[in-house]
């Protein structure tokens, strides 16, 4: 385990079409391991949305640095967590690690919540809120 604010992690194996040229995960594709993994941590916590009617989440910005390439049939673990909240808006903060436990990537993206109906963000739901703080050991009292 990378560090005691990271509890979720989830692993996928790299696959074919994850690869570029020269034979390693394309830059791109990491993003979509962030997401991947965020929908784990959201599902984990109980927030994953079914359907674009309810309050969803956009993606707002996005940062990756890449410490380490990763091949085919690889596993990678992602660690996530929630670091920061707002008032619309909250931020995940991911570490990838490879099969051998070296570093693959350390990223940041920013997430707001967005009633997809109306067209506009709005504030984190309250249930939401409550089970970030409840699971993430940054929000406890006394960290």
């Amino acid at each position: 385990m990378p560090d005691p604010l990271f509890r979720f992690s989830t692993t996928l194996e790299v696959v074919w079409r994850d690869l570029d040229a020269l034979g390693h995960v394309n830059n791109a594709v990491y993003f979509s391991y962030l997401e991947y993994a965020r929908m784990k941590y959201l599902q984990e916590l109980g927030l994953a949305f079914r359907s674009l009617q309810e309050v969803g989440i956009i993606l707002a910005e996005a940062a990756c640095t890449y410490h380490s390439p990763l091949s085919l049939g690889e596993r990678v673990t992602i660690w996530v967590r929630v670091s920061e909240m707002r008032n619309s808006s909250f931020v995940f903060e991911y570490r990838m690690e490879g099969g051998d436990g070296r570093l693959v990537a350390t990223a940041r993206t920013v997430q707001v919540c967005y009633d997809y109906a109306a067209g506009r963000s709005v504030p984190i739901p309250d249930r939401w809120r409550a089970a970030i703080t409840a699971y993430e050991p940054a929000f406890q009292e006394g960290t």
